[in-house]
């Protein structure tokens, strides 16, 4: 769903297979027989730093993919 969204849209996007750290939707997707649930993220360097670095156009790429995704949510 956001990957068909950021096409449509022209949004740039690249996706990210995590293999440590987690967030909310970690355990979350496994509540009550699964509640589905994606984080969408942006890309950083030096995460949890005093000087955490990121692109401000990779903000408002994510920003924009949001709220287009959110017009067109599936139904679940």
């Amino acid at each position: 769903w956001l990957r068909e969204t950021a096409e449509t849209a022209g949004i740039p996007y690249q996706l990210e297979v995590g293999t440590g750290g987690n967030t909310d939707a970690t355990i979350i997707h496994l509540v009550r027989g699964g509640i589905p649930s994606i984080p969408l993220s942006i890309a950083t360097r030096y995460i949890h730093s005093p000087v955490e670095v990121v692109d401000t156009a990779d903000i408002e790429a994510g920003v924009r993919l949001l709220g287009e995704a959110l017009k067109g949510k599936p139904d679940l």
